[in-house]
């Protein structure tokens, strides 16, 4: 019976030594996590870097984009609003039908049509 109740006192302090010793891990983890992100800074924060940046290139790129797509991408929705399935041009055609007279935003939610006569 002694024998069984040391064994059992014997777990009871090995489970709650592991117990300590985790939450201890945890506090002191805690601690030098909070100082280091909160006051030093991240590690990668202070490693130096250089960038090989040239500025002519940008403006070659934007020239090329605006050649490519127009500006702010007005050729690339209109592309986009195609399709890509051989009817482009047909659909260019539909949207120009539609379109006429309805510029700089005037379009149906702005203007709607005027009501047809359901029954003359």
């Amino acid at each position: 019976m002694l024998i069984n109740w040391s064994k059992y006192v014997l777990v009871t302090f090995l489970i709650v030594l592991t117990i300590l010793s985790q939450c201890e891990a945890s506090v002191v983890r805690l601690l030098t996590e909070t100082l280091q992100n909160n006051v030093a800074g991240e590690p990668i924060t202070h490693v130096r870097t250089e960038w090989d940046f040239d500025p002519e290139v940008s403006q070659k790129r934007r020239a090329l984009f605006y050649e490519t797509n127009g500006y702010r991408a007005a050729k690339f929705i209109e592309r986009i609003g195609l399709g890509i399935d051989g009817h482009e041009e047909e659909r260019r055609a539909e949207q120009r039908a539609r379109d006429v007279g309805r510029l700089n935003g005037e379009h149906n939610i702005n203007f709607p049509p005027e009501p047809l006569a359901q029954y003359a």
